[in-house]
């Protein structure tokens, strides 16, 4: 004998459906079992779409902090690069003030070699010639002039007349003498061998060698006649 559990109404051998209130255990069996199955893929929908969201938000967090990886990245290497810019203008800097400074140095030194140098030739020209300390000072712009005419023509005279006593000017008319004396002898040669343009050639030369000996204030004698005579 069986009894509904639903009503408690008996329910006659062979029968599984309750006749006072139509409870079929089977039925609900399969609806509970429906619901269990429902609900289950309900949870595992949630649990789905919970995961797809996790999934979301991970990402957006990977790649937020990619953007700031990538933005420190960029803005140390702009620091770096704005460091090493200055690093090389510092540098360039530097060796320009280097360089700076030798070429001041290498012309520091090149004019105290000079005023050396002429100090040495002053000094060893009033040795051998006995002039004054203060004589070029006093007589260098008139001697100059006197000695360099001394090259042209007969205009050696002039350093016996107007500074006899100047050996500098003196100096000179013998050396305008002796080429006024190579101009004679190379005029007669022309005329004699024909080839006069290598003595007017030679004179040129003796002349302009001369007279830059004399501006400078060089006791030098002419190439090849400046020694003639001498004793």
């Amino acid at each position: 004998m069986a009894y509904c559990s639903k009503c408690g109404a008996y329910i006659p051998d062979g029968q599984t459906v309750c006749l006072a209130c139509g409870y079929n255990p089977a039925e609900e069996q399969r609806k509970a079992e429906e619901q269990r199955q429902s609900a289950s893929q309900g949870r595992a929908g949630s649990a789905a779409y919970q995961y797809s969201s996790n999934n979301q938000e991970l990402r957006r967090r990977l790649e937020e902090q990619r953007r700031r990886s990538q933005e420190q990245n960029r803005r140390l290497a702009e620091e770096e690069k704005r460091r090493r810019e200055e690093q090389a203008a510092q540098e360039e800097e530097r060796r320009q003030r280097m360089e700076r400074d030798r070429q001041w140095a290498q012309e520091e030194y090149e004019k105290r070699q000079e005023e050396k140098r002429r100090a040495e030739e002053e000094a060893r020209q009033r040795a051998a010639y006995g002039e004054p300390a203060d004589y070029r000072k006093q007589n260098a712009d008139t001697s100059r002039v006197l000695a360099a005419l001394s090259y042209f023509s007969i205009l050696f005279v002039l350093p016996r007349l107007f500074a006899p006593e100047d050996e500098f000017a003196r100096y000179h008319a013998r050396q305008g003498f002796k080429l006024f004396l190579f101009g004679i002898a190379a005029d007669i040669l022309t005329g004699m061998l024909g080839f006069g343009f290598i003595f007017s050639i030679a004179r040129l030369y003796l002349l302009i060698k001369g007279v830059m000996n004399a501006v400078n204030w060089k006791r030098e004698p002419l190439p090849f006649i400046g020694t003639l005579g001498d004793t």
